[in-house]
């Protein structure tokens, strides 16, 4: 071997607080894609994941002082800055000379603030991070170029923080080697409450890059990048390798716009039918993207259930956050998939620019006339590298940001200095999202959706979700009490 690489996910689970019963687990996908990489070029790697694996910052820096790797990387996400941070400083305690890379989409989109911001990290590793990866290996090996040649790559030198110029995005993805997982057992892993058709489930990327503009992500604006498709007969030899190896039931396809050309869903669903006929699978597609023909097409091939971004019941509203689609649009998708029975997801933001009361009553309203089977409600939050955070965030006197309250998918955490409500305060948030979460799901009809057809594991994980509301509600409860 060539030398050793540490990866490490950052925790999240816990940021999830009363909602985390219904919170998933997943393979870090990116982690594993770097780690194949840089495997098939002869390095060791040791993968660390404390979201299931039950680790402290302290524990996973004694066992870097004990492996002794060449290079330390870390993904994280804006939420999981502070633990990041809380990681790298224990790493450099034990271990002082080891480098520390840091990588995912908060460092990504603020590379010369995150190394200031966590002076004791040495390098950012932006956007697709496999080949700098490597080069990063080999530079510190001295058997490369020196840092700042490396493409993709911010560092710091006794002048301060270098950014490199960009890496352009990888343009043939067939040529990567599939996602190492077996450096940490699957089997600790389980799907999000919503998503509980079977417990042996596992995440695959089909394509890379997502053409839609979406004031509210990063992906199409600071870490923009063309869509890039995998060969339908590459992604049919993962999908053999995972039911081969981890006798695979439900797949997620993790792909920001699957049902972007429907020659290509037809032919991955053509493959899917002959292969493997019984696999169920999930994806997400935007509203304006399918119609009733392909998703029969797809019912077919063994589509479960799909996740619709519909964020609005008001088309003005939608506009602003540069979505694309319309309610109308959002409305024939979920109907279609009703009658075709395919299980549906919609998610809704209420915060979104330009939000006032009667919009957000309208998008409570909206969600309650479809026929989702389920729907999930939460709080805008302007991330770093989001139009809305460019636009509406308004950082405080020093210009620090509290990366502490960037915290989705519980309905409770609000970001203070966010500015693009209109006639709402910030604090009303909370109270909209859990409305419009009992006015959705304590309706027989919705209840009903829910159960029919469903097998005994998703009656588990919608108990699981129904715990994490109620443990939610009682939060808010206890915190207008004070």
């Amino acid at each position: 071997m060539k030398g050793k690489l540490c990866l490490i996910q950052a925790p999240y689970f816990d940021d999830y607080g009363p909602m985390r019963r219904a919170a998933g687990t997943y393979f870090p996908l990116g982690l594993g894609y770097i780690a194949a990489a840089v495997k098939a070029k002869g390095y060791d790697v040791l993968l660390l994941d404390p979201n299931v694996q039950d680790l402290t910052p302290e524990q996973m820096s004694r066992r870097v002082r004990q492996e002794q790797p060449d290079l330390v990387g870390i993904s994280f996400m804006t939420p999981q800055f502070h633990s990041a941070r809380r990681l790298c400083r224990a790493i450099k305690e034990l271990a002082p000379t080891t480098p520390v890379a840091l990588g995912g989409a908060h460092p990504s989109v603020m590379p010369s603030e995150t190394l200031r911001e966590i002076p004791e990290a040495d390098f950012v590793a932006l956007g697709e991070a496999e080949y700098t990866t490597v080069e990063l290996l080999e530079a510190l090996a001295g058997r490369a170029r020196e840092f700042g040649h490396i493409t993709g790559l911010a560092w710091r030198n006794q002048e301060g923080v270098k950014l490199n110029a960009p890496r352009p995005p990888i343009e043939d993805l067939d040529a990567l080697p599939f996602p190492d997982r077996s450096l940490v057992d699957q089997s600790l892993y389980r799907a999000q409450s919503f998503l509980s058709y079977s417990p042996r489930t596992a995440t695959i990327h089909t394509a890379r890059g997502c053409p839609g503009r979406c004031v509210f992500c990063c992906s199409g604006y600071k870490l923009r990048s063309h869509v890039r498709e995998r060969s339908i007969g590459n992604v049919m030899a993962e999908i053999d390798q995972l039911r081969e190896r981890y006798d695979v039931r439900y797949l997620l396809i993790k792909d920001d716009t699957f049902t972007l050309r429907k020659p290509r869903v037809e032919a991955f669903c053509r493959a899917l039918r002959e292969r493997h006929p019984d696999l169920k699978w999930h994806c997400m597609g935007r509203a304006n993207s399918v119609d009733e023909r392909i998703l029969a097409t797809m019912r077919d091939a063994g589509l479960h259930d799909m996740f619709f971004g519909i964020e609005s019941g008001n088309d003005d509203i939608l506009k602003i956050a540069k979505k694309g689609v319309t309610t109308l649009r959002a409305r024939e998708a979920v109907e279609a998939c009703a009658r075709l029975g395919i299980r549906t997801y919609g998610a809704f933001i209420i915060g979104l620019p330009g939000e006032t009361p009667q919009t957000a009553e309208q998008t409570i309203e909206f969600a309650c006339s479809l026929p989702l089977t389920m729907a999930g409600f939460s709080i805008l939050i302007p991330y770093p590298g989001t139009r809305v955070f460019d636009e509406h965030y308004r950082r405080d006197g020093n210009g620090t940001v509290e990366y502490s309250e960037f915290i989705a998918s519980t309905g409770v955490h609000v970001v203070e200095g966010y500015t693009g409500l209109a006639g709402l305060s910030l604090h009303e948030l909370p109270g909209l999202v859990a409305r419009a979460q009992r006015r959705f799901y304590l309706r027989p009809v919705q209840l009903w959706r829910m159960l029919q057809h469903a097998n005994p594991s998703m009656v588990w994980g919608y108990g699981r979700g129904f715990v994490g509301l109620m443990a939610k509600e009682r939060y808010l409860r206890s915190r207008r009490r004070r």
